[in-house]
């Protein structure tokens, strides 16, 4: 089951890597939630200024690119699983002049990473893992990727989160959003272990408003009008820019430190 549902997950990258290409929609089609997962790490990085960064999951590329510009003084190298994504990275470096950005092709857990890192981000990359025991192992190799005292940052979208997302759509009679077959949504099981293993810093619902705003009040309008979801109605570039208060939606970014 576990090797039926990776494949399933690196079919599902390929296909949008051959659709998207360099498009910063190739990750996700909701491009303002990628903004606001990218001004966070944009933040972690300014508070604490670090040498060696490594992009877990990187995709196309598009978010490392984006923050090594934001950062010339940090060397970013971005690994993802899936080649399509990759290839489309490196072709696009080859034209970006940013010397400090590399990409490599790595399954983490039968490949050897070369080098330590002060810090580690992954964006919606363990939801993406077949199973708990997977994101357990990897979230321990990553560990092992720290120089000591790095930090590593996880946002990744929770089931308890989806569950009453849904539950208030039902509500409102919206359809419930969908979760795709390859995912494994992130419990308190994971999170227990990873406070285990590494010093939680700090935990923020970096997109709370957001998906009250997008995905209930913009949804229910839309509905109401009887138009289609568009990403790129105005709506959620604001939504983007508002302050993200309280603990809603299903995304969570837990930073920890290595010790």
């Amino acid at each position: 089951m576990s090797d039926l549902k990776k494949e399933k997950m690196t079919t599902f990258w390929s296909e949008r890597a051959k659709v998207y290409g360099s498009d910063p929609r190739a990750n996700t089609n909701d491009i303002w939630l990628r903004e606001i997962e990218i001004g966070y790490v944009h933040s972690v990085i300014q508070d604490h200024q670090f040498d060696a960064i490594l992009d877990f999951g990187c995709a196309n590329g598009f978010t490392t690119f984006k923050l090594a510009k934001l950062h010339s003084n940090a060397h970013f190298i971005g690994i993802d699983i899936n080649e399509d994504m990759v290839g489309i990275a490196k072709s696009h470096c080859k034209d970006a002049n940013l010397p400090n950005v590399e990409f490599k092709r790595c399954d983490v857990q039968r490949e050897k990473i070369e080098g330590r890192f002060d810090f580690i981000y992954a964006i919606r990359v363990f939801q993406n893992m077949e199973s708990l025991q997977t994101q357990k192992s990897v979230f321990d190799t990553l560990r092992g990727l720290l120089k000591s005292a790095g930090f590593l940052l996880c946002v990744e979208s929770y089931l308890d989160g989806y569950t009453r997302l849904n539950a208030d759509r039902e509500k409102l009679g919206l359809s419930t959003l969908p979760i795709h077959r390859h995912l494994t949504l992130l419990t308190d099981e994971f999170d227990d272990f990873a406070s285990g293993k590494m010093k939680l810093i700090k935990r923020d619902f970096l997109s709370s408003s957001y998906y009250l705003v997008t995905r209930l009040l913009y949804t229910y309008i839309a509905k109401m009008s009887n138009e289609p979801i568009d990403y790129n109605h105005p709506i959620h570039q604001v939504a983007a820019m508002i302050p993200q208060i309280g603990e809603y939606g299903p995304q969570r970014a837990n930073l920890y430190q290595k010790i």
